[in-house]
């Protein structure tokens, strides 16, 4: 789980388009609204994360998703930001597009 500060660090270094503060705005706005980005990534690649620990490497095929506090608490995560790698989740912390 991250705080929109630690992703707001985090997708600067992905993205070329907002500059960090920009990004940390954003997802504060998101969560005043409920709202948590979940970024679901099947590169095997991993990069050290500006917060410590290790998040895959960015791709052209991650998924970008905004999910409300009840569909994370669906996939029993608590609130937050979330980047995951699918080839090494756990099932339960895979977020799931699908809701058909």
């Amino acid at each position: 789980m991250m705080q929109s500060v630690q992703m707001g660090s985090i997708l600067q270094k992905r993205s070329t388009g907002l500059t960090e503060q920009q990004w940390i705005t954003l997802l504060e706005e998101l969560e005043k609204n409920n709202l948590y980005l979940v970024i679901e990534s099947d590169n095997p690649c991993v990069t050290k994360s500006p917060i410590g620990g290790f998040i895959p490497v960015a791709s052209k095929t991650d998924r970008f998703s905004l999910c409300s506090r009840e569909d994370l608490k669906e996939k029993g995560l608590p609130e937050g930001h979330y980047i995951f790698n699918l080839k090494e989740s756990p099932d339960k912390l895979v977020f799931n597009h699908d809701k058909s």
